[in-house]
């Protein structure tokens, strides 16, 4: 009897740490997932204004292109100048001021 007796503390034992393992691996799992999400948030944007004097010779698609963000496309920046200096066209001439957005990664 002692013996079947001490089998079965020892399966016991075995299938709490068995599950205390889990439990502690999930635990971690789900500990990384917060962290890595919290990484994430340090990647937010910020938008603000800059104020550019046209030169003889530029163009928006040039000004688009020296101030796009990362992995944004030159049309989509063209688009936004256009939008925020409510200009029907691309149109621009040199001594006029425009509005820039420009986006950083804080």
């Amino acid at each position: 009897m002692e013996r079947r007796t001490q089998r079965r503390v020892v399966r016991k034992s075995r299938k709490i740490r068995k599950n205390v393992f889990l439990l502690l691996t999930l635990a971690l799992i789900l500990c990384l997932g917060t962290f890595a999400m919290g990484a994430q948030k340090g990647r937010e944007t910020k938008t603000y204004y800059e104020s550019v004097e046209i030169q003889r010779g530029d163009t928006i698609w040039d000004i688009a292109k020296e101030y796009k963000a990362e992995g944004q496309k030159t049309e989509q920046m063209v688009d936004a100048i256009c939008e925020v200096n409510g200009l029907k066209t691309a149109n621009i001439r040199t001594g006029e001021n425009i509005i820039v957005p420009v986006t950083r990664k804080i």
